[in-house]
């Protein structure tokens, strides 16, 4: 079958790999009908040799396709059920999952990442591909409800997998309440999914600060009430008193997680209010510094993490029947798996109108 591989810095190939078997009896096939590449694979592409990938690792972790086959001890599926998968392995049952904490499952394992980190035997499995072999099937994956599991919601249902659950996992662990006002700094993918799930449970204000046009014009599609371009945190503050009662936001959702959008958070938090962090650049050697003198005085809450994306599944998909919830704008760009590298590099390059895109095997 094809699959996307990593192979050098900035370069990505689609190439014949193995056909996925069932190896443990926990195991599903899934045939991928919608992948999508991700702001955290750009980071593969750029520096996927530190992160420990040799030539020929096979990439992707957000993908939705059709059972192909189950192992003798999966529970809940069937060969020709839709399913959305969740970005990670995990086995449903241990107490970080039973805490709906998946994302420090003790089986954890990443679709599409380092091998060295890929705990389920076999090749480490990619969703740009054309099949993938998913371990601990009954907890990994998620039916789709009947009403979405059609060929034309699939790019409402696809950004659900990861950057909507991130979006949604900072204003949850936040415990943002409607009404609230909720600053999201950064207008990439999971930025304007914070956004969108900000105005899903009803906040008052959703303030996003960005700096990309074509991106800002999709973060008031999804809900966001201001928008706010300049780089001077003097002005950002000043502008978000301004909407806010001249108190600051009670939730800032920080999508870099940078030192300097840190700084940013701090200026534009409330006093008793919380940041939470969900950006990369907690992976690329620019960790968040936080203000704690600041923390302390103001009583700031810090929180965010890795998503534990099957824990918001069912809430998200329950707010897309509801018509309260459409990512599908997230997903402009459509190409087809043997066309995924020059996806990347439309990603890599912030082409106008690019946020992410989807590829179809």
């Amino acid at each position: 079958m094809k699959g996307l591989t990593f192979q050098g810095t900035s370069t990505v190939e689609v190439i014949d790999v193995p056909d996925p078997q069932i190896l443990q009896p926990t195991d599903a096939i899934v045939k991928v009908t919608l992948a999508a590449i991700c702001g955290s694979d750009l980071h593969i592409f750029a520096a996927g040799e530190a992160f420990g990938f040799p030539a020929g690792s096979r990439l992707g972790h957000e993908f939705i396709g059709t059972v192909e086959e189950v192992g003798s001890e999966v529970i809940g599926l069937a060969p020709g059920d839709r399913v959305m998968s969740s970005c990670s392995v995990t086995d449903g049952s241990c107490v970080y999952c039973g805490e709906g904490l998946a994302s420090s499952c003790v089986e954890w394992s990443l679709f599409g990442w380092a091998p060295r980190v890929w705990q389920h035997g076999g090749e480490t499995q990619g969703g740009q591909s054309e099949y993938v072999r998913v371990p601990r099937a009954s907890s990994t994956l998620h039916r789709i409800p009947e009403a979405l599991a059609g060929p034309d919601r699939e790019t409402t249902v696809l950004p659900l997998v990861d950057v909507m659950s991130t979006g949604m996992h900072g204003i949850h662990s936040a415990g943002t309440q409607p009404g609230q006002n909720v600053v999201v700094i950064g207008d990439g993918a999971v930025g304007l999914s914070g956004v969108h799930a900000a105005a899903a449970v009803g906040a008052a204000n959703v303030i996003c600060l960005g700096h990309h046009p074509d991106r800002l014009a999709i973060a008031t599609r999804l809900g966001a009430t201001e928008i706010i371009t300049t780089r001077d945190n003097d002005e950002i503050k000043e502008r978000v008193h301004e909407l806010t009662d001249g108190q600051g936001a009670h939730v800032v959702v920080d999508s870099i997680s940078s030192p300097e959008s840190m700084t940013t958070a701090h200026a534009t938090v409330r006093a008793g209010g919380t940041i939470s962090c969900l950006g990369m650049d907690h992976f690329m050697g620019r960790t968040p510094e936080i203000n704690w003198f600041d923390q302390f005085l103001r009583n700031i809450t810090v929180t965010g993490g890795p998503v534990p994306g099957p824990g918001y599944f069912t809430q998200l998909l329950d707010l897309v029947e509801a018509g309260r919830l459409e990512p599908s704008p997230l997903l402009a760009h459509h190409l087809d798996l043997a066309d995924a590298a020059e996806g990347y590099a439309m990603m890599a390059e912030r082409r106008d109108g690019v946020v992410k895109v989807a590829v179809r095997p």
